[in-house]
């Protein structure tokens, strides 16, 4: 296996050294905080955001339209019905209704892989590509859970991951088109079709930037059409939270969301907190990752300031990406071994 050059090489010495240095201070603090982490609480709400999706969908296969079905289970459940952003669009949940949710799941998952494959093969050799396969597959592994498919989160991650590869390859128009998906299927989506805009601007893509203007101008309507949709449903029994979502959950969150991710949500935390630091190198000194390290740092970075104790399955909008890091972090540490031995 061929490893790539990063940016590592070409870093001045006190850089490289300050880089180490940060990860290394990431690493001891992800570690702290992964020994003092205790397990999110629902905060009363019922019996949390798996079960009622489930529900919702079980009533949308027998017939119920989706919105009434969703205020019933909602109330049921404890919910704050009155602020819009607790209700999910219904586009997730009305594919899961009619198609089986591991089979879209699986479909995205074998596009991403393959993307991936090709991308890394195109730059390097097929052996660096296998191993970017390897680190992914351990993300994307998630979609072999049942339970995966009633988190939206899980499809708009992978449709986010879709859009970066297609990025990678100068397929622009599979990117914004996946891009734009993942908005529609969830709206937490939105900080990466803020990065893609902040880059067509920057590269003067004016045609892309149009495209996203007008699925913008669609995702506007359907959204007003949802609230105007839910404000239809709610009665004297709805009620709003005390709280929002600015909670200032700091590391913890920001690791619980991180440790979302396939396989390293069966391990301990502190495993995630040594995969988060190295994966962020790796971005970090990615040639062509700029799209990607602008997401996972966006993302990683709003995750210290937002999102319930219990919202930490939001990393899965995340975490495929950020195990894009994790090839070009073996690279660049073969780049440190080799100047030691020189």
């Amino acid at each position: 296996m061929t490893l790539p050059e990063t940016r590592f090489a070409t870093l001045s010495p006190a850089a490289r050294i300050g880089l180490l240095a940060l990860t290394a201070l990431l690493a001891a603090l992800l570690l702290w905080t992964a020994f003092q982490v205790t397990p999110p609480v629902q905060d009363g709400i019922g019996p949390g955001d798996r079960a009622t999706y489930t529900a919702i969908v079980e009533r949308l296969k027998v017939g119920e339209s989706y919105y009434p079905a969703a205020h019933a289970e909602l109330l049921a459940n404890n919910y704050g019905t009155l602020s819009v952003f607790n209700w999910r669009t219904p586009l997730w949940p009305t594919l899961l209704a009619a198609i089986p949710g591991s089979l879209m799941l699986g479909a995205l998952a074998i596009l991403a892989l393959g993307l991936a494959f090709t991308w890394f093969r195109s730059r390097v050799d097929t052996g660096f590509a296998v191993l970017g396969i390897v680190a992914l597959s351990l993300n994307l592994v998630i979609v072999l859970a049942g339970s995966a498919v009633y988190f939206a989160e899980v499809p708009a991650g992978l449709l986010i991951l879709v859009s970066i590869l297609a990025y990678g390859l100068g397929w622009r128009w599979l990117g914004i088109v996946a891009a734009l998906l993942a908005l529609f299927t969830r709206e937490l989506a939105a900080p990466y079709v803020l990065i893609c805009l902040a880059l067509a601007v920057r590269d003067r893509h004016w045609r892309e930037l149009l495209a996203f203007g007008v699925g913008l101008l669609a995702y506007a309507g359907f959204f007003a059409w949802h609230a105007a949709m839910v404000a239809a449903q709610l009665g004297p029994l709805d009620r709003g939270y005390a709280d929002g979502w600015l909670t200032f959950g700091g590391l913890d969150f920001m690791l619980g969301a991180a440790a979302f991710n396939g396989v390293f949500a069966l391990l301990p935390p502190w495993v995630s907190a040594l995969l988060v630091p190295v994966a962020l190198v790796g971005l970090a000194v990615w040639r062509d990752g700029l799209r990607a390290a602008l997401t996972v740092g966006l993302y990683l970075a709003a995750f210290l300031f937002v999102g319930k104790p219990f919202n930490t399955y939001w990393g899965a909008m995340v975490t495929p990406v950020l195990m894009l890091g994790v090839p070009w972090a073996v690279a660049a540490l073969g780049e440190i071994r080799s100047r030691r031995s020189s």
